[in-house]
């Protein structure tokens, strides 16, 4: 079974960090990420993503195909959210109404950024 990480935006100065999830800590409010097991950082809710075991991606990230196999159905300008649905983590793209597995064979994903720093990405379809 694999470890569970997440990340999250530092609530005093908006640096990501990396580690365990705490949702109740004694000397912060909200939630806490525990980075190497000893350093406690309350982080920003909105911003906490789950890692999700697959080449460092997280929840919230935005991907776009970087290569894809001859008769892939992903669009080669798809670019999407990281999200968590149906039992699986998959590239959303709500404004075309589309979303593939993230874990897909067929395809490889770059990450260009994430929607917490870069939501614009998410704005403008490059292919409209």
């Amino acid at each position: 079974m694999r470890e569970i990480k997440f990340r999250g935006k530092r609530i005093d100065n908006g640096e990501w960090v990396y580690g365990d999830l705490m949702t109740k800590y004694v000397h912060h409010e909200g939630l806490t990420i525990v980075e190497n097991g000893c350093i406690y950082h309350e982080v920003d809710p909105k911003t906490v993503g789950q890692d999700t075991g697959y080449k460092g991606i997280h929840q919230g990230d935005i991907a776009k195909v970087e290569h894809d196999e001859i008769g892939s159905p992903i669009p080669l300008d798809f670019v999407g959210e990281v999200k968590y649905m149906e039992c699986g983590f998959y590239v959303v793209n709500d404004k075309k109404g589309m979303a593939f597995k993230l874990y897909q064979e067929i395809a490889e994903w770059k990450i260009i950024g994430n929607i917490h720093n870069n939501p614009e990405l998410l704005e403008g379809d490059e292919g409209e």
